[in-house]
């Protein structure tokens, strides 16, 4: 073994160690995803042989850090493992249809009533609500994009937009309710 392949092998040897230091955030990562945790380890183990595979081919060139590599390879191999299961599975119809919990259905109407009256909302108000909740930035920051006087005059058209879209979505609630009666 020549000098050069000595190096290289220690390299690996230290992202190795790397990776299998990041294993409890990649086991919290594949678990959110519905994945055991001895599937997850199995899984684990597997990408990083996919990844030391990969790293010894010559064309192979890593564009994201290998934590991000074994974490997608990772996640790919459970999609494809669930996929199988599911296709195994034989699934019965048992629960009644009106026993299925609707509160997701309610959350995405209330979603979608929101998103209504944003769209309803002029411009101003929309870039105002988009730059501060949306990216976080700062009422000076936003009153000189806009070319307002300052802060303050912002925030007080940023209440008033606020208080316009909560207004919309009160409007269409109680249209929605009236409607059903």
């Amino acid at each position: 073994m020549n000098m050069n392949q000595s190096i290289q092998r220690k390299q690996q040897e230290k992202e190795l160690k790397t990776l299998y230091k990041k294993w409890p955030e990649i086991r919290k990562f594949l678990s959110s995803l519905g994945c055991t945790k001895d599937v997850a380890e199995d899984l684990f183990q597997e990408a990083l042989i996919i990844y030391c595979r990969k790293r010894q081919t010559p064309d192979f060139t890593l564009d994201v850090e290998p934590f991000f590599y074994v974490r997608n390879t990772c996640k790919l191999l459970w999609y494809n493992e669930s996929r199988k299961k599911s296709k195994e599975a034989t699934f019965s119809m048992t629960q009644d249809v009106a026993d299925i919990n609707d509160d997701w259905f309610e959350q995405e109407m209330r979603f979608k009533t929101m998103e209504i009256a944003l769209e309803k909302l002029g411009k101003k108000c929309r870039e105002i609500l988009h730059l501060f909740y949306g990216l976080g930035w700062s009422m000076s920051d936003i009153a000189y994009k806009i070319g307002l006087r300052n802060d303050k005059v912002v925030k007080a058209q940023k209440y008033r937009c606020i208080q316009e879209a909560k207004s919309m979505v009160s409007e269409f609630n109680e249209s929605v309710t009236i409607q059903q009666y």
